[in-house]
């Protein structure tokens, strides 16, 4: 009987592993690809008439230092676009476009 339980589990600490490793691949937070039609600083983008703000200590704050209206880019948040909380983490600026 001891062998059924050792089993079981090894069987359950396996899953809450495996659960674990798909928690750690997720995207934080919405993609949005679009214009950019302002760049206010380091503080915040305006992407096709919507403003997001950067988060500070991010790859994204840094970056911004490079950016400039006209420029076509895509960004990721930290959390849903429909939240005012959501911050800008990364961007990539697209060339060619």
């Amino acid at each position: 009987m001891k062998r059924h339980t050792l089993l079981a589990l090894l069987a359950a600490a396996g899953t809450v592993l495996g659960t674990g490793s798909l928690e750690a691949n997720t995207v934080p937070g919405e993609i949005i690809t679009g214009n950019l039609t302002a760049v206010n600083g380091r503080q915040s983008l305006n992407i096709d008439g919507r403003t997001y703000r950067l988060k500070d200590g991010s790859p994204a704050f840094a970056a911004a230092a490079h950016l400039a209206p006209g420029q076509s880019v895509t960004v990721q948040l930290d959390g849903p676009a429909s939240s005012p909380s959501s911050q800008v983490i990364n961007i990539v600026t697209h060339t060619g476009r």
